[in-house]
């Protein structure tokens, strides 16, 4: 878990800096479709105080649209076609156009949506083959044991 925070934070000082592409959100949009729990919520809120501290946007708008984006992409990673890797595509794309639409609002500015979102859409779906691959092969699942034979 800790490197998972090292790398999101990483990512968000180069998210604000060289890249234009919101990569926080779209680990934290994949992290919370592969697992559901309260810490997805916990580092979407303060990875987006983070980012909106470092992208010079008003404190906390980022946060409250990150934790509303997290908390529906749990609510629909619960539903029988969340099984299927593809549907991250569409998800992403509405998610990540609401943010940008919300962050508009609140910065009171006009973007162009639709190539960067398509582009960011795009990419969630590598991010969550690499988060998958990330969360199976490194952390071990309370489930799993070893069972010892007494000889």
């Amino acid at each position: 878990m800790k490197t998972l925070i090292a790398i999101l934070i990483i990512v968000a000082f180069l998210q604000t800096t060289i890249l234009p592409i919101d990569l926080v959100l779209i680990i934290l949009i994949c992290r919370s479709y592969i697992k559901v729990g309260k810490l997805n919520l916990i580092l979407g809120f303060w990875l987006g105080l983070l980012v909106s501290f470092l992208d010079l946007t008003p404190l906390g708008v980022q946060a409250v649209i990150y934790l509303f984006i997290i908390q529906l992409v749990q609510v629909l990673s619960k539903f029988p076609l969340a099984g299927n890797s593809l549907l991250i595509v569409p998800i992403s794309l509405i998610l990540l156009s609401l943010n940008h639409f919300f962050i508009s609002l609140a910065a009171q500015t006009t973007t162009q949506l639709f190539p960067k979102v398509i582009v960011e859409s795009l990419l969630s779906l590598p991010v969550l083959y690499l988060l998958r691959l990330w969360e199976d092969r490194f952390f071990v699942r309370k489930e799993i044991r070893l069972k010892i034979a007494k000889h």
